[in-house]
């Protein structure tokens, strides 16, 4: 096992590490750095000599990272994030920052509240830069690697390593096209069972917490469609005889954009699908402008 000497570290070459595996692009970390291309891929060369290990691999539109640097990511992001808050005044001013904000998150949050965002941010903190990620099922372990420095979704239980303040909780709604067959009597569960549903499901899963649900009353239902994402799911709703069960928060977006009809939803949603939440690493993310950025995002959902 090889043994790396401390004091041959430069600390500079942590942090071309860490723009690397945040950046996933040589060229991206560079920029961000302020340094030029050469002397990054320079420092990354001192680093792979010091710790004899690749550290990246070339792929299509940058690099991935080893299994030695993913185990390295967190302490190393760590280590210079504790480093910064000591060397640094904790006062964080919005206006004056030009910090990059990470977030995981799919589209039905980006949907309900991104533009009102976006509006914050250029009043309030027109340096500051938002980069949104996909979860794609692995929101823990994003914020884990610190590959994003928080996400939106919801969560449910949480490891203790993890925080989460609430966003949104809603009830859950069923949309059809006006004139549709079950927009005239009583939505009973039987005819609710009985139709052809859209399923929006993000990773792409084939069942919903509403096929959980049917099958505690002894039923299924026809999935007639599954997309992984919200945005078209009112145009597909709107000219089909599919049926969406959603939030009433995006129904009320998809409402206002097609001839919809919201009906009542014949079941109970589980709570953990009831509330969206905004969670963060304990300690790697307690940083005076991402607790800033967490406070911003619980206003504006609450207005």
């Amino acid at each position: 096992m090889h043994v790396m000497n401390v004091n041959a570290l430069d600390l500079n070459l942590l942090r071309v590490f860490d723009a690397v595996m945040s950046e996933g692009n040589v060229t991206r970390a560079a920029q961000r750095l302020f340094l030029s291309q050469p002397a990054t891929s320079h420092a990354l060369g001192r680093l792979r000599h010091l710790l004899k290990d690749e550290l990246f691999v070339k792929v299509p539109g940058g690099v991935r990272p080893t299994p030695r640097a993913v185990e390295l990511a967190g302490p190393v992001h760590e280590a210079l994030g504790m480093l910064e808050q000591a060397f640094n005044p904790p006062e964080f001013d919005p206006a004056a920052s030009t910090r990059v904000i990470r977030l995981a998150t799919h589209d039905y949050f980006t949907t309900l509240i991104m533009d009102d965002v976006a509006a914050y941010l250029a009043e309030y903190a027109p340096g500051i830069s938002l980069r949104l990620h996909p979860t794609s099922g692995r929101a823990l372990e994003m914020l884990d690697l610190q590959e994003v420095d928080m996400a939106v979704s919801a969560f449910g239980e949480l490891p203790e390593r993890f925080e989460k303040a609430e966003l949104f909780r809603d009830r859950y709604v069923c949309l059809v096209r006006r004139g549709h067959p079950l927009s005239r009597g009583k939505l009973s569960l039987k005819r609710y069972a009985d139709a052809r549903h859209l399923l929006v499901s993000p990773r792409g899963d084939e069942r919903g917490f509403v096929d959980t649900s049917l099958a505690g009353e002894g039923l299924t239902r026809q999935v007639a469609m599954i997309i992984n994402h919200f945005a078209p799911a009112g145009r597909i709703v709107a000219g089909s005889d599919l049926v969406l069960t959603a939030s009433e928060r995006l129904a009320r977006v998809l409402c206002a954009e097609q001839e919809l009809v919201t009906l009542p939803y014949p079941l109970d949603a589980p709570a953990a699908f009831a509330s969206s939440e905004v969670v963060w690493h304990r300690r790697l993310g307690d940083h005076p402008a991402l607790a800033w950025f967490r406070d911003v995002l619980v206003e504006l959902a609450a207005e």
